[in-house]
């Protein structure tokens, strides 16, 4: 690594290239904050941030060449600027089995719970009647705010869960992904993940990777997703969704209902029966996706489903 040069690094409260000359690192936009590097490889920097008295560390990610910041305690800083959010969160009831699942549109405990919560409300303009590709103006936002119907003292012996869906099972950045959780940085999704703070905190770090070569629809989706578990309730349970079908078997002792509400590219193998892959294969569209020789072996068990 040469002493000069110019790097792109991605924090939580900025993203721009900065000049490294011998032990320091010099932001190159309108805000010329200035850190020293303590130490420094090729994956990695620790500098040291006079201005703010506050050490942190940089990780590089190969798979877009930027610089992700963390705190000294190995997580990304956060702050939401949304007031809308403070609202609440949706939320779905179970009062036989004393639980409440906490839901965002589009999230991958709509799926494996069977609610109608989707985001065709996001996708349709009530006015006009006309496709809205992604949530616009604001409108995924509307989707998790408050809901008067919370009773926060019936609920409070109640278990609080939330689900989520290994990042290997989209579609979407599973360079980003990968890294991430090679690096132990994406802490939620891993067997580790065992709280809120955790978990939100992981979202705001995949905006900020998705921010600069994944723009727009992707980053709508996780922006909502955080300002809506920053502002649960409680979060007790935190459940990866391929364990969400036994954790219903064992705790609440039935056969989980298992309803796909995603369209045809947030299919996983969780989802489907050999019947469903049988007429996948005759779909034009599957041919045209190359499944199998790029994302066999992660989208699927087996690179042959």
């Amino acid at each position: 690594m040469s002493n000069n040069q110019i790097i792109r690094v991605v924090a939580y409260h900025f993203q721009a290239d900065c000049e490294i000359q011998g032990d320091r690192l010099t932001r190159t936009d309108s805000c010329p904050d200035q850190a020293q590097i303590l130490s420094r490889s090729e994956t990695a920097m620790t500098l040291w941030w006079p201005k703010y008295r506050s050490l942190e560390y940089l990780h590089r990610n190969p798979a877009t060449d930027e610089w992700i910041l963390l705190n000294s305690r190995g997580g990304l800083r956060f702050l939401c600027s949304d007031p809308h959010a403070r609202e609440g969160t949706r939320f779905v009831v179970s009062q036989e089995h004393k639980t409440v699942g906490y839901l965002v549109a589009k999230n991958a405990c709509s799926t494996m719970l069977g609610t109608t919560l989707h985001e065709h409300n996001g996708y349709m303009i009530r006015e006009t009647g006309a496709q809205n590709p992604i949530w616009r103006d604001g409108f995924a936002c509307s989707q998790v705010r408050g809901h008067a119907s919370y009773n926060a003292e019936k609920l409070g012996s109640y278990r609080h869960i939330i689900t989520y869906r290994d990042p290997v099972d989209r579609f979407v950045n599973l360079c980003n992904y990968a890294w991430c959780i090679a690096k132990n940085l994406a802490l939620p999704y891993t067997a580790a993940c065992k709280d809120k703070r955790c978990f939100i905190e992981t979202m705001l770090l995949l905006i900020k990777l998705n921010d600069r070569n994944y723009p727009d629809p992707f980053e709508v989706h996780l922006q909502s997703q955080y300002n809506h578990f920053l502002f649960t309730h409680r979060i007790d349970t935190v459940i990866r969704i391929v364990d969400f079908s036994d954790y219903i078997r064992k705790e609440w002792g039935c056969e989980p209902y298992n309803c796909n509400v995603d369209n045809k590219n947030e299919l996983t193998a969780d989802d489907l029966i050999p019947k469903d892959i049988e007429q996948l294969k005759q779909t034009s569209w599957g041919k045209d996706w190359l499944i199998p020789q790029y994302y066999g072996n992660l989208f699927y068990e087996n690179a042959h489903k």
